[in-house]
């Protein structure tokens, strides 16, 4: 089977055969099926459904590297946690970053292991300058990798460098492209952006 990337051109897609032993038979599994396992396994722990593509939906926990939906977080807020609690993770009950510096080294940590969020989390920083030095070239990679690996909000905001000439030449079409990825996958704010650069041609 072909698969075309964002600029048009065809690669083969990777095939991984598994053996199972009890009754001997090949299972044939693509990259699609374990990128929609891995997604599977994305869920927030307090309501254990799903977490959406949209990060305007949960919040990720560097330390941990789970999700919670808002709502849920709303949730645990309201209860009856004393303030040192509240100051920790729910999840894994890691005392929270003091600093932007410490949140960018928890969020190394899952870069160094390739996830796609945190190379997303870590490009966002680098665009703004939070916590490194501002750095559009760092942001680019890493919302590249972060893209390439399917995340949506990583193909949102390569979509708004090229719309805005950010650390690269303002281009228009390959921002669309990217917005249109992001905005397939449900993402508001790429569907948004995409139906903008429609108006204005």
């Amino acid at each position: 089977m072909k698969l075309k990337n964002t600029k048009g051109e065809t690669q083969d897609e990777v095939v991984v055969v598994e053996e199972e032993e009890e009754e001997g038979e090949t299972k044939e599994t693509t990259t699609a099926d374990l990128q929609q396992q891995q997604e599977e396994e994305d869920v927030c722990p307090v309501c254990i459904e799903a977490l959406q593509k949209d990060p305007t939906k949960f919040v990720r926990f560097t330390c941990c590297g789970k999700g919670i939906h808002i709502w849920c977080r709303e949730e645990i807020e309201t209860s009856s946690l004393s303030d040192k609690q509240k100051n920790r993770c729910p999840l894994c009950r890691t005392k929270a970053p003091s600093s932007d510096e410490e949140m960018v080294e928890q969020i190394c940590r899952w870069v160094e292991k390739g996830k796609a969020w945190a190379r997303n989390m870590l490009g966002d920083r680098y665009r703004l300058g939070v916590g490194v030095d501002q750095s559009y070239q760092q942001a680019r990679e890493l919302f590249e990798l972060a893209a390439s690996q399917g995340e949506a909000i990583a193909q949102y905001n390569l979509g708004i460098m090229y719309a805005k000439g950010q650390g690269v030449d303002r281009n228009y079409e390959r921002a669309a492209e990217y917005f249109e990825a992001g905005a397939r996958q449900g993402l508001a704010g790429a569907q948004y952006s995409l139906g903008i650069l429609y108006v204005n041609g």
